[in-house]
Parts: C-alpha cells; sequence; structure tokens
C-alpha cells in the first residue's frame, strides 16, 4: 500500500511538474510572439519610410511654354524665367541653336566681358500671330486675349510622375497619363535659314512684362497641318492649326 502511494505521489510530481513547464512554454511563446509583432511593425514602419523617400526621388521635368506657373497635379515650379531662342536680326545672322531656352529669370554670373561680341547671341522669343489678329481677328478665341508682338515667359516644373511627353495633334492625354498642359504647337518662323523646334505653347499664355513692341528678333507661330502629297488627310485637315498636350505619368 505504501509503494502504491509513493508511485501516486511521483506521478502527481511529475504531472505538476510537465503542467508547470508547459505553462512556461506558453508564456515563452507569447512573450517570443509578441517581439515577432513588435520586430514587423519596427520593419515596416523602415519600409514605409524608404518607400516614402524613394517617392520624393521619382519625378521628370519639362518646361511649359508661355507661363510663370505649374499647373498643380502635384506638380512644383522649379523656376520661371523667359523663353529664349537664336537672334535674327537679318540674312548676316542665321544662327546657332536649334532649340528654345527657359533663361532664369533670377540669372548669376561667372567671369564676363562686356566689350567682346560673340557670334553666338540670344535673344527673348516673341508671339507673332499678325494674320490672326489683322485678318482673321480671331487671336481671343485661341488665348483669350491678344498677346501677339509680346514676348514669351517659361516655367519649367517638376511632376512626381517619372515621364513625360509632348503629344502633337491632341487636346487631351490618353487613357493612364496625366495632363499637364495643353496648347497649341508653334515654331519658329519660316524664313530662318537654320532649323527651330517645334514647342507647346500654352493655350493660355502669359507675357513679359513690359513687352509689346515688334522687335522680331525671334519669332513664334502657329503650325499647322498641309495636306499635300505626304500627311494622311483625313484624319487631319489642311489649313488648321495643330494642338498639344503635355503628359506625364
Amino acid at each position: 500500500m505504501a509503494v502504491t502511494m509513493g508511485y501516486v505521489f511521483v506521478l502527481i510530481l511529475l504531472c505538476n511538474v510537465l503542467h508547470a513547464n508547459s505553462e512556461k512554454r506558453l508564456v515563452l511563446e507569447e512573450m517570443d510572439i509578441e517581439q515577432e509583432i513588435i520586430n514587423l511593425k519596427q520593419s515596416m514602419a523602415q519600409k514605409d519610410a524608404q518607400i516614402s523617400a524613394l517617392q520624393k526621388q521619382i519625378g521628370s521635368t519639362y518646361t511649359r511654354w508661355g507661363r510663370t506657373t505649374c499647373p498643380g497635379n502635384g506638380t512644383v515650379l522649379v523656376y520661371s524665367g523667359f523663353m529664349a531662342g537664336t537672334y535674327h536680326d537679318d540674312s548676316q545672322h542665321k544662327g546657332s541653336g536649334a532649340n528654345y531656352l527657359c533663361l532664369s529669370d533670377q540669372p548669376t554670373w561667372d567671369h564676363y566681358s562686356e566689350t567682346v561680341n560673340n557670334v553666338i547671341r540670344i535673344t527673348g522669343v516673341q508671339y507673332e500671330f499678325w494674320m490672326h489678329t489683322q485678318h482673321a481677328h480671331d487671336l481671343q478665341e485661341f488665348f483669350g486675349s491678344d498677346v501677339h508682338d509680346s514676348e514669351a515667359p517659361c516655367a519649367v516644373c517638376r511632376a512626381p510622375r517619372s515621364t513625360n511627353v509632348m503629344i502633337p495633334g491632341r487636346t487631351d492625354c490618353y487613357p493612364g497619363w496625366t495632363k499637364e498642359y495643353n496648347g497649341y504647337l508653334v515654331g519658329a518662323y519660316s524664313g530662318y535659314d537654320d532649323a527651330a523646334e517645334y514647342v507647346c505653347l500654352d493655350r493660355r499664355p502669359e507675357t513679359v512684362v513690359h513687352s509689346g513692341d515688334s522687335d522680331d528678333d525671334n519669332m513664334l507661330y502657329f503650325v499647322e497641318a498641309y495636306c499635300g502629297k505626304s500627311l494622311e488627310c483625313p484624319p487631319y485637315v489642311n489649313n488648321r492649326e495643330l494642338a498639344c498636350v503635355v503628359c506625364s505619368m
């Protein structure tokens, strides 16, 4: 009988020990789970911070011709200034660069000389829509105001989207793209001997303060469709001014 009671005592003791160890393991497991949750939350916070930092680095820039501000959609102004291009005064100055520039309205200078005249010269760019002012009388229908003979400003904008493109011949973007701005396709005077690029002039352009004289140093004209032998007409129509839109994604 004493032996039997001893076995029973030993069994009870073993059960208590096993139960205590089991509870201890459960407590340890709960602590491990809680610590793992804390670690995961910290890791997620770090990843969120890294993603946020990467998103701030992603973006693209474009020039909004004819305006001093950017259109929104998360886009911010890098700087504003004056639209500039090659100086044309007569047949002796055929120019050098074909691209337009957005000169800063707050220039700073390195070493310079005002006594030496260089061959390549940059000047402001003037809206030249004389035919629509004097004959068609419809310039305000295009731009909302008479900007003829005034100089054009510009704005360099940074969009939070990594790609941007100017689409000639459209007023809106294709699906999936964000519109930055739209307007009219313009280019330099066709009588110049050198080439010039086509740009998208905002459909509600501003003018440079104190401008308005007919300087004709560098002039912008509408670009229109010509249904000769090569352009597809339709969908294009002869003599229509071409629209344009700047899109980002």
